[in-house]
């Protein structure tokens, strides 16, 4: 797959993630900084997921994943197979329940609760953490997603009220904070629209969940 997509055209999608981060993520993270709790061997939204990504986030995935040692590169392809034999069978099962759930399961690439392809790593995983907001048709006002690790004491944890599944006034006033929360469009149809990557000479191309995009 990494062939589909010429030096340049991995280039240019390089300077895209550099632009949005600039332009938007590292000032989403700032501005919620108060909240967000996320370092390194955190690893909760690698665990479980679907983990979807587009053809040339892949290929930019698998350029990491070329320049990591045989014996790990040996083992993410070992993990990725049974994946995806887990994933059949999980199917196969699913059609005689009325189950309407994926399969989720623990990004291949995760290594010792660390990304081993950090730097090469698809958009969805540079986003996650945030607060972001969706667009129910039938809903006056988008509605707040908050990141499922508030539940695990993580991200808005500190202002989270259980009982009412909402973020707390009252607690974030408690705490003497004064950057509100906020909720960001962060919609992968937003995000790989937007006019930083109209001249940059390159498509991301069809979205698969990850393990997907491998042959059985």
């Amino acid at each position: 797959m990494l062939n589909q997509f010429t030096n340049e055209q991995l280039a240019n999608y390089k300077v895209y993630l550099n632009l949005i981060e600039e332009r938007m993520l590292n000032k989403y993270f700032e501005e919620q900084k108060p909240y967000i709790f996320c370092k390194a061997g955190c690893s909760h939204c690698c665990e479980k997921g679907e983990y979807p990504v587009t053809k040339i986030e892949l290929a930019y995935l698998l350029l990491g994943f070329s320049q990591l040692p045989f014996d790990l590169k040996t083992e993410i392809i070992d993990k990725i197979k049974r994946l995806k034999i887990e994933k059949l069978e999980y199917e196969q099962n699913r059609k005689n329940t009325d189950s309407v759930e994926n399969f989720m399961y623990e990004c291949p690439f995760l290594k010792d609760n660390k990304c081993s392809v950090y730097e090469f790593r698809a958009v969805i995983c540079r986003t996650h953490g945030l607060m972001f907001f969706i667009d129910d048709e039938n809903s006056i006002e988008p509605k707040n997603k908050i990141p499922y690790c508030v539940h695990l004491g993580l991200n808005y944890s500190n202002i989270y009220d259980a009982e009412t599944d909402l973020l707390s006034e009252d607690k974030m006033k408690a705490l003497g904070i004064t950057q509100k929360p906020l909720a960001y469009n962060l919609s992968l149809k937003t995000l790989f629209n937007s006019e930083i990557t109209k001249n940059l000479g390159f498509e991301f191309g069809e979205v698969k969940a990850l393990i997907d995009w491998f042959p059985d």
